[in-house]
């Protein structure tokens, strides 16, 4: 995959990653979080973990850093 490409889906990773914040944020306001399993936290926050290190491995890859030298 060129370097275009990588850094493209690094970002939509990222962009992706924003969404789901997002979405467990608004949800947690308006459904109320009392009835929410310590599980419903933990999972959007590995997801976007996981989401956020590979599209930083995508954007930062070691095809740029051959360039350099």
């Amino acid at each position: 995959m060129n370097t275009k490409k990588r850094e493209k889906l690094g970002d939509l990773m990222l962009d992706i990653a924003k969404y789901i914040i997002t979405a467990i944020l608004i949800l947690a306001c308006f459904s109320g979080s009392d009835e929410w399993k310590w599980y419903d936290f933990i999972y959007p926050v590995i997801v976007v973990g996981v989401m956020i290190g590979v599209s930083l491995f995508l954007i930062d890859g070691k095809e740029d850093e051959n360039k350099k030298q």
